[in-house]
């Protein structure tokens, strides 16, 4: 027998949460940070110590992130490639050195660690109690980090639908993701063009 607080936790009411958490910060950056294009919106995420962060990129830093990130990695290169085995790797070499205009490091954004809206969302007596050993078994993540993946990215997907960025001043292609913290990179869920530009591209 479990108590409320030891159930899973009710996926749809969470994503319901994140949408909600994610339109205040939304209204924060359109009314604080309207001055400079943004290129990119990233939910930090922490599901089993229940830390969210929603942050944000210019335009102009997150161009030069990229630039700067080709730079390394072109520096890279002839280390990676100097082996005799290097053929071996060459796929994920590849991945790894390819040079891109966006730079999704979401650690060096310039509006970023709190500085527009950060939450808790706490599962904790349920990570703790024997259903949920029981359940975290196996997966790339654990059990309660795979799901919230999912819960992440459809929050994010409504608020594109419902049109919520609309407010913000943006850069002609604007990222959204999300990102754990065990990764350098986070991951994109939106890319929300220009309504004119993608108008010019059809």
């Amino acid at each position: 027998m479990t108590t409320d607080d030891q159930a899973p936790p009710d996926w749809r009411a969470l994503e319901d949460q994140l949408l909600g958490e994610l339109r205040t910060a939304i209204a924060r950056l359109a009314d604080d940070h309207a001055d400079e294009p943004i290129a990119a919106i990233v939910l930090w995420a922490d599901p089993y110590k229940g830390w969210y962060e929603v942050v944000a990129d210019t335009a102009a830093r997150n161009a030069a992130g990229a630039r700067a990130r080709n730079a390394e990695l072109r520096a890279l290169l002839p280390r990676l490639t100097g082996a005799p085995d290097h053929w071996q790797t060459a796929r994920t070499t590849a991945l790894r050195t390819q040079a891109s205009t966006f730079d999704p490091r979401y650690g060096d954004y310039a509006l970023g660690e709190g500085e527009l809206h950060e939450f808790t969302i706490s599962v904790t007596p349920f990570v703790l109690s024997p259903a949920y050993a029981a359940l975290n078994v196996g997966g790339e993540d654990g059990w309660l980090e795979g799901h919230v993946r999912f819960v992440i990215a459809r929050a994010l997907t409504r608020l594109v639908a419902e049109d919520g960025l609309a407010r913000i001043n943006r850069a002609p292609a604007l990222h959204l993701g999300y990102a754990y913290p065990d990764s350098g990179d986070a991951i994109i869920v939106a890319l929300v063009a220009d309504a004119d530009a993608a108008a010019a591209d059809d």
